[in-house]
Order: structure tokens, then C-alpha cells, then sequence
């Protein structure tokens, strides 16, 4: 599947501070980055729904309203927060195949 900008800049300010203000156990510290995850948490059978927040169910929304998912709605999202010079390096995602991820990259200033 190409990859779209899927951006919605009037949310945009709004998400990132939810995405900052995230309980502390929210953050997973990983190898080169943070993460947040978003909707469910992935298991060999499929996935364990979570609810997600209102403030990013808003943004989950618009995003399926583009239908980058052949009509189904995005069910999951992954929050990645790199510092300068951090980055992952290329890979196949883990998720099973049910997951619809919409995935964020979190910065404060440049």
C-alpha cells in the first residue's frame, strides 16, 4: 500500500500536546525512539481492542474518511516520538493483518 500524508492541520496543535500529555506509562522506550500505542494491543490471535481517546478517535475519523483502508476504519495507532539523529530502521511490521494502524511521528520544534 503507498504511504499517504495524511495530515490534518487543524487538529494538529491539539494532538500534539494530547500526544505530550500522555500518562507517562503510555511511553514505551524502545531502541531509537518512544512509542505510544493507540487502540489495542497486538496478540498472536489478533488484536485486544482498547477505546481510544476522544481526542485522537477525532483524528482516527477524518483519517478513515479518506478510505486508505478499503472502506474499513483505522482501528489502531502507534505514536513514535525520534530526538535528532534517532530513526528506525526499515522492517516489516508485527501487526496481525487485521490491524488498520495510522501511524504518527511526534516532534516538539526542530
Amino acid at each position: 500500500m503507498e504511504e499517504q500524508d495524511a495530515r490534518v492541520p487543524a487538529l494538529e496543535p491539539f494532538r500534539v500536546e494530547q500526544v505530550f500529555n500522555a500518562p507517562k506509562p503510555k511511553w514505551t522506550q524502545l531502541s531509537g525512539r518512544k512509542l505510544q500505542n493507540w487502540g489495542g494491543l497486538p496478540h498472536p490471535r489478533g488484536m485486544v481492542p482498547e477505546r481510544l481517546p476522544p481526542w485522537l478517535q477525532r483524528y482516527v475519523d477524518k483519517v478513515s474518511d479518506l478510505s486508505l483502508f478499503g472502506g474499513l476504519p483505522a482501528n489502531h495507532v502507534l505514536v513514535n516520538q525520534y530526538l535528532p539523529g534517532e530513526g528506525i530502521m526499515h522492517h516489516q511490521p508485527g501487526l496481525p493483518h487485521r490491524a488498520r494502524l495510522l501511524r504518527a511521528t511526534a516532534a516538539r520544534g526542530r
